[in-house]
């Protein structure tokens, strides 16, 4: 018979080999064998339908001498009243099986999506999975899930309403999504026979698409006059300047990182894992979108990101929305919306359809141009950048919306006098300071001038 003490001296002896374990028999049929790697295992050797065979029965210590023998004796209690214990052991499984909670098992599949899905799209599933699916769930056994079921988790969340009255369609469409992939895998598992819920979201189409809501042209100038005199946060007045000189997507702003930015070659490199065209693309700094950076400097410049709330982290969502809100533009202009005011006026200007696409970063699926190029149409677009971040600063000086033809005009060619003057007075200045490095003083400096 074997002892605790005797058991914990137990290691494998010299005969002992990965095919051939050492065993130590104890009573009735159970045994422990000593395998190369140190484990010890517990064995219960029985015959049954005059075959000899033998059940794994756990490992030691975690299973001990003490529990290892009831085990046995329960084996041995099947065997008297004719019951193959492996039998036995694969029912209980399935019995099991059978009376798992539909919540325990969607932790599970949770759990392993983690491992299989960037962060991000993690944490929205974490997020619907606790708050509209395990909740409406409690209790119930997986393979008592109903259409039934469902059909009423999906209800309980169009009820969420906005102040439009309209329901929260995306989400439901997504959280039945969610609840289908946890019952597609108990399927495979052949934990159940079907998927009740495969037609359950042909009950909720989706919401017919909207614009996102943006003023008119003409309205235009007072909304931009609005936001330079915004009196909240100045991370907030700079994002939507930003956002309207951009015309970027409001998550890119917020995801936008110090080293995303290529000051030197005037570039803003575009790097979200997340973005819905999964896509890295560049955007063109112009003048005005460059100095907002250099305010931000001052405010956010030892943080990881660029607009940053000191106080709580990254920027919610919301945050331009909200501040749009306050300036009275409710249910007149969204974040978003600043991307269809430029695609519209940057078409009325004049300019490269193909150009203003790239810039704005759609993907056309059906095309070979889907297939993303950095340098696509960059020097256009550079053009594009500071010709709308000037045309805003026109509408916003002059409070008035201009022939769109005579702005163009005149912009690009104030633009043309600026670039040509301005890179005289930085080679000027280059200059200057290349000789004050060298040594020269302000004396010898102004003799020279003169």
């Amino acid at each position: 018979m074997l002892s605790d003490s005797k058991i914990r001296k137990l290691k494998p002896s010299e005969k002992c080999t990965p095919s051939r374990p050492d065993k130590y028999s104890d009573q009735y049929g159970l045994q422990l064998l000593v395998r190369s790697t140190g484990t010890k295992t517990w064995i219960s050797a029985y015959r049954f339908d005059n075959k000899q065979t033998r059940m794994t029965l756990g490992t030691y210590p975690i299973m001990s001498l003490s529990e290892a023998r009831q085990a046995n004796t329960e084996i041995k209690a099947l065997l008297a009243d004719g019951i193959d214990p492996k039998n036995k052991k694969r029912q209980d499984k399935l019995a099991n099986i059978h009376a798992q909670k539909f919540n325990d098992y969607a932790l599970e599949w949770l759990a392993e999506r983690q491992r299989n899905v960037k962060p991000r799209t993690y944490q929205q599933d974490y997020n619907r999975m606790h708050k509209d699916v395990l909740p409406h769930f409690e209790g119930i056994a997986l393979k008592d899930v109903s259409f039934e079921d469902c059909r009423s988790m999906a209800d309980e969340i169009e009820k969420r309403v906005n102040k439009d009255g309209e329901p929260p369609r995306e989400v439901t469409r997504r959280t039945i999504d969610l609840v289908a992939n946890v019952l597609r895998r108990a399927k495979r598992e052949r934990i159940i026979d079907q998927n009740p819920i495969d037609d359950l979201k042909a009950l909720y189409p989706k919401a017919k698409s909207q614009h996102m809501k943006h003023v008119d042209i003409h309205e235009l100038p007072a909304l931009l006059q609005a936001i330079e005199a915004y009196h909240g946060h100045d991370q907030t007045r700079l994002g939507m300047k930003f956002l309207a000189y951009s015309f970027c997507r409001t998550i890119e702003l917020r995801m936008m990182k110090w080293a995303h930015i290529d000051f030197a070659n005037r570039l803003w490199r575009v790097d979200i894992d997340n973005l819905k065209i999964a896509r890295k693309h560049v955007v063109p700094l112009s003048d005005q979108m460059l100095a907002v950076l250099e305010e931000m400097k001052a405010i956010t410049g030892q943080y990881e990101y660029v607009f940053y709330h000191t106080g709580m982290h990254q920027y919610s969502e919301e945050f331009i929305n909200n501040a749009l809100d306050i300036l009275g533009y409710a249910g007149k202009q969204t974040g978003h919306g600043f991307r269809h005011i430029a695609s519209t006026n940057l078409n009325e200007l004049g300019y490269m359809g193909d150009a203003i696409e790239k810039q704005m970063a759609h993907d056309k699926k059906s095309s070979i141009r889907a297939v993303y190029n950095h340098a696509q149409h960059l020097e256009e677009r550079r053009k594009i950048m500071q010709v709308w971040a000037d045309f805003l600063d026109l509408l916003r000086d002059t409070g008035e919306v201009v022939d769109f033809q005579t702005a163009r005009q005149q912009i690009e060619s104030s633009l043309n006098n600026y670039q040509s003057d301005g890179l005289e007075a930085i080679d000027k200045r280059n200059l200057i300071q290349a000789l004050i490095n060298k040594g020269m003083t302000k004396i010898e400096l102004q003799k020279l001038l003169q």
